[in-house]
């Protein structure tokens, strides 16, 4: 089994039940697991067997993990006792271990590293291992003396396949003693016969016995064996046996060399009760999409209602029109199916690539499960629909069962080709741009919304391939041929196609009037076969690209701002004032107390100059200057603050149960402006809980009682404007730089009076602190891939942007979790110097080591139950702490090898695995006389307020002044929601290119179609018809992931007060409108170009366009709107899809609005319809009164005006435009106000609720 950073995010309690469980299982498997690791405690470093330590890709040590320590002190370096193994082993890889070198010991660089690794027995005996010409396998034994062991001489090949002989060291007997010390610890049982190649007395390094000269192994040997006869403790033994693999196993070890274990039927079934697994645990999606089903059935039927059957020519068109909506709305329900597949992709590449099952098997298995689910939908929308309507029930309901068949073989095929869009897709951004592009095409040639002989004819062979074409065949076939079987001759005044049919049954000589009766009507198998075959094609494609294809998933897709260099004459460089800690304490020890690391000293003037490169478009918060300034001007000066808390307690309320938790109780202390204070300790994230109680950040979901005052003052609204909080979650918009990042900080939280000059360089001096100029001008959403460097420069712009706020009092929670050794010094050594300014830092730490509790002034411990078990100082590597604890009675003796913090973990029941604590020391600590001394601090400090116990204490009064202007507020967050936008070209630029390439489809679909008759003329309104839904349900759509992506970000700067919660909803309403007017001028160019609707005047282009791009903002802002109501994305997703399918069948085209009965109420309160109208009036209005004689107004070929005609159908007005357009625009501005009311009231829009 192999392992990638699998225990990244995990605390170090999990980490270690998942190394020990592994371990487990790989010993009575007798398997092998292998681990690549940045971090590990102490206690996981020792439950492996072995280690591979790296060094810029070199091996610089791989043998036994109890040997590592040794070989490194063989070259020069000593572990102290308060630095862990992993920690010691990773600063020397890092080149950083000067600090380990013992007296007139030279420092080794990593070429000499990897020499004296290449020279030494470990690798000697891994190459002897490689080079064997038989397959053994290495046992790793613990055992105590009693082996009985004996020399014997064999005869060996190498890999030349030269004879040689060699002495070896075998074993002869075993006794009882040593055969039951053998178990889970270790790898393998010793067997008689087996070869030691490796043996360890007494935890002394490794004796290879196989390595070496071969003239003086035999008197090695001997001594090895005399030295083990007299040897008396723990042993350590390798041992290799031949693989003698028995005729039991060989039938095993053969299906292990196959590609696949499994045979692909086999394989296929386990895969299809998976799926069938998921399907069930998401059953709140799969009741979603049921639900789904029947509204839109239920909807359309009672739209339809009691249409079917009826012998009138505006009825049969509405029949003619249900088909295309029914197959419409059935193949957009599988829409929410992609984002769940492209959630799943990643786990299939990682399976695939494992070889766990073929590609054609996890395609097989979404096959069948996905059948369930779409006879389910199709049944629920058949069910609510046929009746409802009025549909034929001939041929003893056969055409139902019919009609039935056919919605199944629609929705499984949507399934089918969204699944095949989840497989080509490489992001979901684009997965949804091909899906509206996809969906467009079915629509477009669907027979429907253009008559065929008005298709041009390079699009004719598109059309006869479309399979919802032949889906709406098919139920036209079935409806109009046996329900319409009176004669025409009945009915020669009510049907004008009638007249040239008389003899013919109504409803086939309505096929042939609409263009629907084609060689196969009456062939019902032909259209299933058609979509059967689509269906397969699909399913097919993404097969091929499945098995082709993998898209890498390590980062965000963001483009990349070139760097700019920036003169550093007046920066100093945190690589050359940056000290390692232990130089920096013994410089200190004569003090008798710690002091910050200092900054070195800036000569009395310097030069600051901040520089933009020409060519850059982001640059507009920095510009090129150049001051004079004093160093002490270089930093804007910090508030001291001196936090005191007294008896503070946190109760916790189950949201289920009601049950009470205490999360901490009775905690007091201080800290003191440029100290630095850490909480570790707790159970449940209790320290974390403390950290946000003291940072003003009280959870919602319990009491918090005591006493907390801010410079002997009760905290007052500006509090949280003095304090930095960095959380754990790296939350930050993904498409800011990190200097931009750091700029809209500052200039949103820093206080009125300081200047743009002073802001600037305070941002540099920031960003250069913190090691981060190299990155400054990369974007942040470059960082995501969470490995390596990238996850502590993230870690650092955390912390960074709270220090952009220059805040006296620093939090932290577990600023160093997932770090490894050189990503821990680091950040503890920019936060040690933060002190010298006279800031406080206050961090959480679970499990902390020693060297970085070390770097802190002060320590809070709460026990497992949150009392506190000890607050006062830490010392130089944590004998403060260490003598605190040794000093109670009844305690175990401290050892003196054994690593302070690990001993006092331990004693207190914190350890990995946790225990029970040896006393009470919550008790001991009120007791004792540090207790005393931070009582007087607290007292005195508090001595001005009366103190109410007991009574909840709400630190932050709800009145709160923002430090920057609301004009500035709302500037800079639509600067950065606008950056976001632009820098997004996954969904601006496929916003725009879907605007175009659907544009150019119509338009050369439509193209210049004339108005010779009825034909043309329909099929020119239902351009406007098509165009609306298209651009309406695509940018109502499209709108919710984005918002969702960003909203994390939101939630954090809300947590820091940045500015008005409205402002966020009120950015994207206004950055929104210049993507779209370029976005709709495309569409209207284009499309009305090639057309030539709307085209004949400039007023009516401008026009057309300008009421196409207020309906495309009310859409949008109607998306945001319901994803603000919504809890989860998925719902919003959901709502939308419902409610824009009602209102395009309700908007008067498919069912005119005499033929309305229950839903006109819907006809006027809807976008679509309003839209729709003016654009349909824009285009076809001319004012037919005025016609005397000649008239340019077209006509048809009855002598009828095309105007006059679709305004009798439609309800059209040229009086209606005005009116219609301040419809939509109060529409827009209602859906716009209600985002804003449902995102600022609503709980689920809270950060307190994330």
């Amino acid at each position: 089994m192999v392992y990638d950073q699998p225990l990244t995010g995990s605390d170090p309690a999990m980490t270690y039940d998942l190394v020990n469980t592994i371990g487990t299982v790989c010993r009575i498997q007798q398997s092998s697991a292998v681990m690549a690791l940045n971090h590990l405690s102490q206690q996981v470093f020792d439950l492996f067997d072995r280690i591979i330590l790296l060094g810029e890709g070199h091996v610089l040590y791989q043998g036994p993990r109890q040997d590592a320590v040794t070989y490194m002190a063989q070259l020069g370096y000593m572990k102290p006792s308060h630095v862990e193994s992993w920690e010691f082993l990773q600063d020397i890889a890092a080149e950083n271990g000067m600090q380990y070198l013992l007296t007139r010991s030279n420092p080794r660089g990593l070429e000499e590293l990897v020499e004296c690794y290449h020279s030494s027995d470990h690798y000697l005996d891994i190459i002897r291992v490689i080079g064997k010409s038989k397959e053994f396998t290495t046992y790793w034994v613990a055992s105590e003396p009693g082996i009985g062991l004996s020399l014997k001489e064999s005869t060996t090949f190498d890999s030349s396949n030269f004879e040689h002989q060699e002495i070896e060291v075998v074993v002869a007997k075993l006794l009882n003693k040593s055969v039951s010390t053998s178990g889970i610890e270790s790898s393998g049982n010793i067997q008689v016969g087996d070869v030691v190649t490796g043996i360890s007395i007494n935890e002394e390094p490794m004796q290879y016995l196989a390595t070496g000269p071969i003239h003086d192994h035999k008197q090695h040997l001997n001594q090895v064996l005399s030295s083990l006869s007299h040897a008396q403790g723990h042993i350590r033994l390798q041992l290799e046996r031949p693989d003698n693999k028995s005729n039991e196993d060989e039938p095993q070890w053969e299906q292990i060399k196959m590609p696949y274990v499994q045979p692909w039927w086999k394989s296929t079934r386990t895969l299809i009760q998976r799926q069938l697994r998921i399907l069930k645990r998401l059953h709140v999606l799969s009741a979603l999409r049921a639900v789904q089903a029947c509204i839109l059935g239920i909807f359309a039927g009672t739209l339809f209602y009691k249409l079917g059957g009826k012998y009138n020519l505006q009825h049969m068109n509405s029949v003619r029109a249900l088909g295309f909506v029914t197959t419409m709305s059935i193949l957009l329900i599988n829409m929410p199916q992609l984002p769940l597949y492209m959630l799943q992709r990643p786990i299939f590449y990682k399976h695939r690539d494992q070889r766990f099952f073929r590609t054609s098997s996890y395609v097989v298995a979404h096959c069948v499960t996905n059948l369930p689910q779409a006879f389910i939908e199709a049944f629920l929308y058949s069910v609510s629909v046929y009746f409802l309507a009025g549909l034929t029930l001939e041929k003893n309901g056969a055409v139902f069962l019919d009609y039935l068949v056919l919605m199944f073989l629609v929705a499984y095929f949507g399934s089918s080709i969204f699944f095949f869009l989840s497989a080509v897709a490489s992001i979901p951004e684009v997965a949804n741009a091909l899906a509206g592009l996809i969906v467009s095409i079915f629509l477009l040639f669907s027979g429907f919304v253009i008559y065929p002989s008005d298709i041009p004819q390079y699009w004719r062979w598109l059309m006869q391939i479309n399979p919802i074409r032949w889906a709406n065949i098919s139920f036209c076939d079935q409806q109009f041929s046996y329900g319409y079987k009176d004669s025409c001759s009945n009915y020669l005044n009510q049907l004008t196609f009638c007249k040239e049919n008389p003899e013919m049954a109504s409803g086939k000589a309505y096929l042939i009037y609409a263009e629907l009766f084609t060689s196969v009507s009456g062939k019902s198998y032909v259209p299933y076969m058609i979509l059967i075959g689509w269906t397969l094609l699909a399913l097919l494609m993404a097969l091929m690209f499945l098995n082709k294809i993998k898209f890498s998933q390590v980062s965000q897709s963001v483009p990349q701002i070139n760097e700019r260099k920036f003169s550093k004459n007046y920066l100093y460089d945190v690589e050359v004032y940056s000290s390692s800690l232990d130089g920096y304490m013994e410089n200190s020890i004569d003090s008798g107390r710690y002091k910050s690391l200092e900054p070195p000293k800036l000569e009395s003037s310097s030069t600051v100059v901040i520089s933009e490169s020409e060519n850059d478009s982001v640059g507009s918060w920095t510009e090129e200057f150049r001051v004079e300034v004093e160093p002490e001007h270089l930093t804007i000066p910090v508030t001291p603050i001196t936090l005191t808390f007294l008896d503070l307690s946190f109760v916790r309320c189950g949201k289920v149960t009601q049950e009470e938790a205490i999360d901490f109780e009775n905690v007091s202390g201080y800290a003191k402006s440029g100290t630095m204070l850490a909480l570790v300790g707790g159970a449940n994230g209790s320290a974390t809980t403390l950290l946000k109680c003291l940072s003003g950040r009280i959870p919602p979901d319990g009491s918090f009682t005591g006493d907390f005052q801010v410079n002997s003052t009760k905290p007052s609204a500006d509090f949280s404007r003095s304090v930095g909080y960095a959380e754990r979650l790296d939350a930050h918009q993904p498409y800011l730089t990190i200097r931009e990042s750091l700029q809209f900080s500052a200039s949103l939280r820093l206080r009125n009076g300081i200047s743009k000059t002073r802001r600037h360089i305070h941002i540099e001096l920031v960003l250069d602190q913190l090691g981060l100029q190299y990155y400054a001008n990369h974007l942040v959403g470059s960082l995501r891939d969470g490995t390596g460097k990238t996850f502590e420069v993230a870690k650092k712009l955390t912390i960074a942007v709270e220090l952009a706020a220059n805040p006296s009092i620093l939090f932290l929670e577990e600023p160093i979790s997932g770090l490894d050794s050189s990503g821990t010094s680091a950040i503890l050594s920019i936060l040690s110097q933060l002190p010298v300014s006279g800031q406080s830092v206050i961090a959480t730490i679970s499990h902390p080591n020693t060297r970085a509790l070390s770097y802190f002034h002060q320590v809070i411990i709460l026990t497992q139950e949150g009392r506190q078990a000890y607050f006062g100082p830490v010392g130089l590597n944590c004998h403060e702490i260490l003598g605190y604890f040794t000093a109670i009675p009844r305690m175990p003796p401290y050892i003196q090898t054994q690593n302070p913090i690990s001993f006092v973990i331990g004693v207190t029941g914190l350890e990995i695995p946790r225990r029970l604590a040896v006393t009470d020391f919550a008790k001991e600590f009120q007791n004792s006389h540090l207790y005393e001394v931070a009582m007087k601090v607290v007292n005195t400090a508090m001595k001005n307020n009366k103190f109410e116990k007991g009574k909840d204490n709400s630190m932050i009064s709800v009145s709160y002044n923002y430090p920057a202007s609301f004009a500035r507020q709302i500037g800079l967050v639509l600067l950065r929601t606008q950056r976001f936008l632009w820098r997004n070209v996954n969904y601006t630029y496929s916003r725009f290119t879907g605007c175009v390439m659907i544009g150019l489809l119509m338009g050369s679909l439509y193209f210049k179609i004339e108005y010779e008759d009825t034909y043309g003329v329909t099929s020119r309104s239902l351009y406007i018809y098509m165009q609306t839904i298209l651009i309406g349900v695509i940018s109502a759509n499209n709108v919710i992931p984005q918002i969702g992506t960003d909203r994390l970000a939101y939630f954090r700067e809300m947590r820091s007060k940045m500015y008005l919660p409205i402002f966020y909803p009120v950015s994207w309403v206004v950055s929104e409108i210049p993507y779209f007017l370029i976005a709709t001028l495309a569409f209207v160019g284009i499309g009305n170009g090639m057309a030539g609707i709307a085209t004949d005047t400039a007023t009516n282009f401008l026009a057309y366009w300008s009421v196409l791009f207020l309906f495309t903002l009310c859409m949008t802002y109607f998306g945001m709107m319901v994803t603000f109501l919504a809890p989860s994305p998925v719902l919003a997703a959901f709502l939308v899809s419902i409610i824009t399918s009602m209102w395009v069948s309700a908007s008067g085209v498919v069912v005119l609005f005499s033929d309305i009965r229950f839903y006109k109420w819907m006809y006027w309160t809807n976008p679509f319809q309003y839209a729709m109208s003016t654009l349909t009036t824009i285009s076809f209005y001319c004012d037919t009164s005025l016609c005397q004689g000649q008239c340019s107004c077209p006509r048809l070929p009855d002598g009828s005006y095309v105007w006059d005609r679709i305004a009798s159908i439609r309800s059209l007005s040229q009086e209606r435009i005005s009116t219609d357009v301040v419809t939509l625009a109060g529409m827009c501005t209602t859906f716009s106000m209600l985002a804003f009311l449902f995102f600022i009231v609503l709980k689920h829009n809270s950060p307190n609720a994330h």
